[in-house]
């Protein structure tokens, strides 16, 4: 299943139904919750990050099934590029709000990786 949507916080409630109904309609056996937290995290960072609050720039979603516990998400933006080495969170013990959508996304993953395009923007890849 493939997700394209423009970097719209109001598109994040979509995102989060479409990745739980693709996760049902497949017969996953995953944790929808924390799937979905992760996505929406990932999503956010773009909205923020890549294309600054820019509420009309393209975001896909490629959602791939790999076992009946286990599926692979895409996240793809054509925006700027965040230097691959500064993409992490902040220590842990550092008490404030926000910055840790990335601990969440590492911890809620198996696998994650990040890839610069040579078009424009960054390739996120996501196995749960």
């Amino acid at each position: 299943m493939i997700l394209e949507f423009n970097s719209d916080p109001a598109e994040l409630k979509n995102v989060r139904q479409k990745v739980e109904d693709f996760c049902k309609k497949n017969q996953i056996k995953v944790n929808i919750l924390n799937i979905k937290l992760a996505i929406d995290e990932a999503v956010q960072n773009i909205i923020r990050y890549a294309y600054k609050f820019d509420k009309t720039k393209k975001i896909t979603i490629k959602l791939e099934k790999i076992s009946e516990d286990s599926f692979k998400a895409e996240i793809r933006d054509f925006g700027e590029r965040v230097p691959i080495d500064q993409i992490k969170h902040r220590a842990l013990d550092d008490i404030k709000p926000g910055g840790l959508g990335v601990h969440f996304i590492k911890s809620i993953s198996k696998e994650m990786t990040y890839e610069h395009k040579d078009e424009a923007g960054t390739l996120l890849t996501l196995v749960f």
